[in-house]
C-alpha cells in the first residue's frame, strides 16, 4: 500500500492543512467497465472530442474506410455484434493486437460486446480483417485517425474494468475553505491498450 500512503501524505503532508481542522481525506475506489463499440453516433462523438472532426466528416472517412473493405458498414445503431460472431471477433482482436505492436496482454471477454437482440440491420463498427494486413502508410491521415478509434474501440471493449482510487479532503484553515483531490489508477484494465494505440486520455 505504498502508493495509497504517498497519496494520503500528498493530501495531509502541506503545512498549512498541518494547522487546519478536518479529518481524514475520505477514499473512494472506482470501477469503470468496458465502453461498448461504435455506433455510428458515439464514434462521431469521440471524432470530434479527441480530433474536431465533424459529425459529416467523420462518416465520410469512415465510408471510405469501409469501401476499402477496411471497417465494416458505418451507418449503423447497434454497439454489439452477433452471437455467431463470438469466435471471429477473439480472432480478430488478436490480429489487430499484433498489428498495432502491442506486447501485453488482451482480454477476450466477447460476451461483453456479444448480444444479437441489440442488432438490428447492421452490428457495431470494427475494423474488418483486411485491416491487421493494411499498409496504413497508404491511407490518408484523417482515415488512419478513424482506423485507430475503431481499432481501439474493438481492444478494449474485450477487456477488464479499469480500477482507481480516489481521495478527497476539506480542511478550514484561518477561517478559509480548502479542498484537496488526488486520483490515482491502481489497475488501467481496459484503458492500457486503447492508451496504446491513442495516447492516454483520463477525461
Amino acid at each position: 500500500m505504498q502508493g495509497q500512503d504517498r497519496s494520503r501524505k500528498h493530501l495531509t503532508g502541506g503545512q498549512g492543512f498541518r494547522k487546519g481542522k478536518g479529518g481524514e481525506p475520505s477514499e473512494n475506489r472506482k470501477v469503470r467497465e468496458a465502453s461498448l463499440l461504435y455506433d455510428l453516433t458515439t464514434l462521431q462523438r469521440e471524432a470530434n472530442r479527441r480530433y474536431g472532426f465533424t459529425a459529416q466528416q467523420t462518416l465520410d472517412y469512415t465510408q471510405s474506410l469501409y469501401e476499402k473493405k477496411l471497417v465494416t458498414y458505418p451507418r449503423t445503431d447497434s454497439r454489439y455484434l452477433t452471437d455467431e460472431m463470438e469466435d471471429s471477433v477473439k480472432v480478430l482482436a488478436c490480429q489487430m493486437k499484433e498489428k498495432c505492436g502491442f506486447t501485453g496482454i488482451v482480454y477476450l471477454n466477447s460476451s461483453q460486446v456479444i448480444n444479437s437482440k441489440k442488432v438490428s440491420d447492421h452490428h457495431a463498427i470494427i475494423p474488418t480483417e483486411n485491416a491487421a494486413s493494411a499498409d496504413f502508410s497508404q491511407i490518408p491521415y484523417e482515415e488512419q485517425k478513424i482506423l485507430g478509434l475503431v481499432t481501439a474501440e474493438l481492444l478494449s471493449a474485450l477487456g477488464r474494468p479499469c480500477l482507481s482510487e480516489e481521495y478527497h479532503l476539506t480542511l478550514r484553515c484561518a477561517g478559509e475553505k480548502f479542498t484537496a483531490f488526488a486520483k490515482k489508477i491502481t489497475d488501467p484494465g481496459w484503458h492500457e491498450i486503447q492508451d496504446w494505440i491513442l495516447g492516454k486520455d483520463r477525461t
